[in-house]
């Protein structure tokens, strides 16, 4: 068993107030909600929509810190990503998003396009992904899935794209994310990312969001690795980092490494 805990985040102070994002009209959200398979889900190791499940704890007191030190100040995008592979960003994404959209609007977004996890992990396959909205072939309501009994909609990928930096850098992802920051009913959206040291594509995302939030792997991740990651990063504020795999956690976590599929 592994072990995942909440280490820190940054004050409030740190966090952007006046980020001009321009005039966008919201697009509206899909109209009809998926039924999600419990089973799929706890085998993806998907426990944040179960507050009463033990392995969803660190995650509801991750969710608090979020909606009180980068919600509240005015933080609306948040990017999810560690320095390397494997370290569990894409499950710590998953069950943040899930245990948030039990009490708060919530949109979940796989940028990860060269490895898109989060759709399947939810067991949804998407007939149309966020890289079809970012290449023009697609609508945004029509990447967007929007789960029953929880305040979420996942945005996932349909495809892996090896063209993944050129379509980060299209005008469209600015538009997209600037219409989730203005939209009336201030959602937070949760981004699952690429490594930092693995693709620049993170540094065309970043740009478009408001904080980072890093998962550093006990044992793993190295203190030269992060210091690089914060300077690639640089000037997008790392609001905390959450400590995965832990070997020392005060909570018992089943985590799963960044490109171990299980879902």
């Amino acid at each position: 068993m592994n072990r995942s805990d909440v280490l820190q985040m940054t004050p409030e102070s740190a966090m952007p107030h006046d980020r001009p994002v321009g005039r966008v009209r919201p697009d509206c959200m899909p109209a009809e909600a998926v039924v999600l398979n419990r089973a799929v889900l706890a085998e993806a190791g998907v426990f944040g929509f179960a507050p009463l499940d033990i392995r969803s704890r660190s995650f509801i007191l991750l969710r608090s810190q979020i909606l009180h030190r980068f919600h509240r100040p005015g933080g609306r995008i948040l990017a999810v990503t560690s320095t390397q592979p494997e370290n569990g960003k894409t499950f710590v994404t998953a069950n943040l998003a899930a245990a948030l959209s039990l009490i708060h609007p919530t949109v979940l977004v796989d940028l990860d396009l060269r490895r898109p996890r989060l759709a399947g992990r939810f067991g949804i396959t998407p007939s149309s992904g966020i890289d079809d909205y970012l290449d023009g072939t697609a609508a945004w309501p029509s990447t967007g899935t929007r789960i029953a009994g929880a305040d979420l909609t996942i945005h996932g990928a349909r495809e892996s794209r090896a063209d993944s930096a050129s379509l980060l850098a299209a005008p469209r992802l600015a538009v997209f994310l600037a219409a989730i920051r203005n939209h009336p009913a201030q959602p937070i959206c949760i981004v699952d990312t690429p490594p930092v040291l693995v693709l620049d594509d993170i540094m065309l995302i970043a740009r478009n969001v408001d904080a980072v939030l890093m998962i550093v792997e006990e044992g793993r991740t190295r203190g030269s690795d992060i210091a690089q990651a914060l300077r690639i990063l640089s000037p997008t504020p790392v609001i905390g980092s959450v400590l995965n795999k832990s070997l020392t956690g005060r909570s018992v976590r089943n985590m799963d490494g960044y490109y171990h599929d299980k879902g």
